[in-house]
């Protein structure tokens, strides 16, 4: 039960980090929110770390390491692909990837095993991964085999960045996450920095507005959300199976939803209920299972 819900928990945060990340993309370069966001939550980690813990191992740095190298590429490759899109075809390729990823290795590497039930609650959730990250439209074209790779790069990249969270030691608090987003805060600040020295600047090419004080909040509201799910996650992976845990977390575009339909009244099509219907459905065979 604990262990369902705070996997669900964790799709949501990670669905309302993206919404605002996504929001002050329209006016500040990907690189840069994506950058500025690893920082801002590095920082609500480094404030929680009294009340959190953190025990910094060989083993947690290790882990939280790899972390960090797979969330930049994962990341870079995520918004490259989103790019070049459709959106409605490559996002919930990666999503669907970033599912199978903690699964395969859990059942194949980790020797996690499920009920009957389990194993078709499982099924719904990868099914409601594809559904709810769909974005149908009137003429959907076939994705560039390019953004096919990058999308396969990228869902790959955030499953293995989850699961290196998912075996770092239990009795390390936060530390891997810390580790991980000082990682991801330096390489991507590296490559601010870089494109800063050739002359780029932080505005979205197609934003001729001065950039003010509500972009940049909206920008920290990204990078705290993302560090809690990033907490949400550590704690379901460490109260129960990695392929349950890697399964919700990958329902992200859950909690991308609900908030544009909120602040936005963006329409939620048909087949994206069905698919939030699945999650819940699923999340809760996984809570009894």
């Amino acid at each position: 039960m604990l262990t369902a819900l705070l996997g669900l928990c964790t799709a949501i945060t990670y669905g309302a980090a993206d919404f605002f990340a996504a929001i002050a993309s329209r006016k500040v370069r990907v690189v840069v929110v994506t950058a500025l966001a690893s920082l801002t939550g590095l920082i609500v980690l480094l404030a929680l770390t009294p009340v959190l813990g953190a025990k910094f191992s060989d083993e947690a740095f290790f882990w939280g390491l790899m972390g960090g190298f797979s969330s930049v590429v994962a990341l870079l490759a995520l918004y490259a692909s989103l790019a070049l899109g459709p959106i409605s075809i490559v996002s919930p390729l990666g999503a669907l990837l970033s599912a199978i990823v903690p699964a395969v290795i859990g059942v194949a590497l980790l020797g996690e095993s499920f009920s009957f039930v389990g194993w078709i609650a499982i099924v719904m959730a990868l099914i409601a991964v594809v559904l709810v990250g769909f974005i149908p439209g009137e003429h959907v074209e076939l994705p560039k085999p390019r953004a096919i790779i990058l999308a396969i790069i990228a869902g790959t990249g955030i499953g293995l960045a989850v699961t290196a969270l998912a075996r770092s030691p239990h009795d390390s608090g936060i530390a891997p996450i810390i580790v991980m987003r000082t990682t991801a805060s330096v390489l991507l600040g590296a490559i601010v920095l870089f494109g800063m020295w050739r002359g780029q600047k932080a505005s979205a090419a197609e934003n001729k507005e001065p950039l003010d004080r509500k972009i940049w909040l909206t920008v920290a509201g990204a990078g705290g959300l993302d560090a809690m799910a990033n907490i949400f996650f550590t704690l379901a992976s460490r109260t129960g199976s990695l392929t349950v845990t890697g399964v919700l977390t990958a329902l992200y575009p859950l909690g991308t939803i609900i908030l544009a339909r909120i602040v936005l009244k963006e329409h939620v099509a048909g087949i994206q209920k069905i698919g939030i219907a699945l999650t819940l459905g699923a999340s809760l065979l996984l809570a009894l299972a």
